[in-house]
């Protein structure tokens, strides 16, 4: 709603004004002011977006009015009322801004078209300025991307020029105390993404940047620094969970002195939200956090030994690690069990090992079993595991070049089937037998980038070649890319290149049009 100040000395002018405002079909908040002086009292205390002032007044006449207000409000518009003999104050007033005037008696049919003409002059610069704001929200989104992804320098200082220049909406970037990653596993942040970042404002009531990093990821900024980030994050599981019946999984960063931190903190995140394939009742992970160690213990003895067996079949030595460690960990500490009953699940286990390495010497595993069975300390049973572990991992070293082939499988799986919708991690996994996990740590180790991101990449750059060499409709494109909404695929192609689907097809980067950037 528009708020319109009337500045006139004769209340029955005002009144008439008025009465011609009520007649229109839009509404508008109407304010009214005496002369010039009081005028300028009720703009310092109200946002008014229209001024319609009488030149002849006590006090402060209109001229001096306009002169003030185009000097601490440059952007006001300003109609004046003058009679046929003011029309010499009316031409000078022109001078300081004033965008039309109306001849005295007012004309309902000329008023009637001189507020059109100030409305949509409202409008259309409103419309501008959102366009200008959309346009830095997915230049800055662009050039942050990127940086995150690459610790780039250049584009470090294009996120630096940007906040400078104060045009980042907000600042929240520039403000930002920690990073909360997000991921799912149904392309939740491109079917719901217009719908949910509203909603999640109003639950959580506090203020958040949001920057979609493909479809199964997103990234939350916050601004608060003395908040339980784990309850917050906790939040926002539970929002997404009961609203959208998604389980989502979430990474919590460390305090952040300042942007120029988040790259190496991001790589951390990502790695923190591979845990979601190992620890499925856990849905959120905070970096710097001591995992609880009487969690684990209550864990039975079948949940850690069958993730060692998938690891183990995995060929994942790093969970491999982790879990032996957390297993081995239990019976340090826990006498309950029986020496038998322990030294049956040790051995179980490396039996597991050595039935994993095809050259395995079943005399040498029976000369590990009887030694393990004559240990009298725990200690000594964990070493003899620990040792045929080592062997297990000099075995999966010799194999890297296997490794190699199937990374090169599940590149060019991504190759041929990008436009697969449920294209991931665990698709993906199920395609060289290897735990998703596993799977998304040796691809970003041997690519440098992780799966999502080296999807969304394939996708986008598909999707550019296809708007460079056919004449696809846009809405095509998107679909054959693996899009399901089309307004998503564009937001995320203006992201990734910073340019929109149109401007590529003509050859032009919305960089290129920004003279300020």
């Amino acid at each position: 709603m528009l708020t319109i100040l009337i500045v006139d000395d004769e209340r029955l002018e005002r009144n008439g004004i008025k009465f011609l405002l009520k007649r229109e079909e839009e509404e508008f908040r109407i304010l009214e002011a005496e002369n010039g002086k009081d005028a300028l009292g009720i703009l310092a205390s109200n946002h008014v977006d229209i001024i319609f002032s009488d030149i002849k007044m006590p006090y402060m006449n209109g001229l001096e009015l306009t002169r003030q207000v185009r000097e601490s409000y440059p952007m006001m518009e300003i109609v004046i009322f003058s009679g046929y003999n003011d029309f010499t104050y009316a031409r000078e007033a022109l001078r300081y801004g004033v965008v039309d005037y109306v001849l005295k008696p007012v004309d309902p049919e000329e008023f009637h078209k001189t507020l059109m003409r100030v409305c949509d002059h409202i409008r259309g610069r409103e419309e501008e300025e959102e366009r200008n704001n959309a346009k830095t929200d997915y230049l800055m989104k662009y050039f942050f991307i990127d940086y995150l992804y690459t610790g780039s320098a250049e584009k470090a200082e294009k996120v630096a020029h940007i906040l400078e220049q104060g045009r980042e909406k907000n600042g929240l970037i520039g403000r930002c105390t920690r990073m909360i990653l997000a991921g799912a596993s149904n392309g939740l942040f491109e079917t719901e993404e217009e719908h949910f970042i509203e909603n999640l404002k109003e639950q959580l009531q506090r203020e958040f940047y949001y920057v979609n990093l493909n479809s199964n990821e997103s990234l939350f900024l916050f601004t608060e620094k003395y908040t339980d980030y784990r309850a917050l994050a906790e939040m926002i599981h539970q929002f997404f969970l009961k609203r959208y019946e998604t389980d989502c999984y979430f990474a919590v960063s460390k305090d952040l002195a300042g942007w120029r931190q988040m790259p190496d903190e991001f790589r951390i995140l990502e790695q923190l939200l591979q845990e979601q394939f190992y620890q499925p009742g856990h849905h959120v992970f905070v970096n710097g956090e001591e995992k609880d160690e009487e969690s684990w213990d209550a864990e039975h003895d079948s949940e850690i030994t069958e993730r060692i067996s998938k690891d183990i079949g995995y060929k994942d030595i790093t969970q491999l690690k982790k879990d032996f460690g957390t297993l081995a960990q239990k019976y340090r500490q826990d006498k309950q069990f029986s020496e038998m009953y322990v030294k049956f699940v040790f051995s179980g286990i490396m039996k597991e090992l050595f039935e994993q390495i095809p050259s395995g010497d079943e005399k040498n595993l029976s000369r590990k079993v009887e030694r393990l069975y004559r240990c009298r300390k725990i200690q000594d049973v964990l070493e003899i595991v620990s040792e045929a572990m080592r062997e297990y991992e000099a075995y999966i070293s010799e194999q890297e070049e296997g490794f190699r082939r199937e990374i090169s499988t599940v590149k060019s799986y991504i190759h041929y089937h990008y436009g697969e919708k449920n294209i991931g991690p665990e698709t993906l996994a199920a395609q060289v037998y290897l735990s998703p996990g596993y799977l998304s740590t040796i691809f970003k180790d041997e690519t440098g980038v992780t799966l999502n991101r080296y999807i969304r990449e394939v996708r986008m750059n598909k999707a550019k070649e296809l708007l460079e060499g056919t004449n696809m409709k846009i809405a095509q494109i998107a679909k054959k890319v693996g899009f399901a909404n089309s307004s998503y695929f564009c937001r995320s192609f203006r992201e990734f290149f910073g340019m929109s689907p149109d401007s590529c097809r003509k050859g032009k980067t919305d960089e290129e049009t920004d003279q300020d950037i």
